[in-house]
């Protein structure tokens, strides 16, 4: 069986300094993004927001051909 790539997500957890919880969810993400790059993009939206990244979930979804 082979396998095609549809697409690419991720989550970004973080916690305000309130301690509420928050997750930001970002779609159509590049097939070939690499870990350095996806810990980056994590950083990068903490920084924006201002708030703590506690956890960058990289969901993959994948076809059987």
């Amino acid at each position: 069986m082979d396998k095609m790539w549809e697409k690419t997500s991720v989550v970004v957890q973080s916690t305000k300094e309130d301690g509420t919880a928050r997750k930001r969810s970002f779609n159509n993400i590049a097939e070939k993004a690499t870990d350095e790059q996806l810990q980056s993009f994590g950083g990068l939206v903490a920084q924006l927001t201002g708030e703590a990244t506690d956890k960058v979930t990289v969901n993959v979804t994948t076809a059987l051909a």
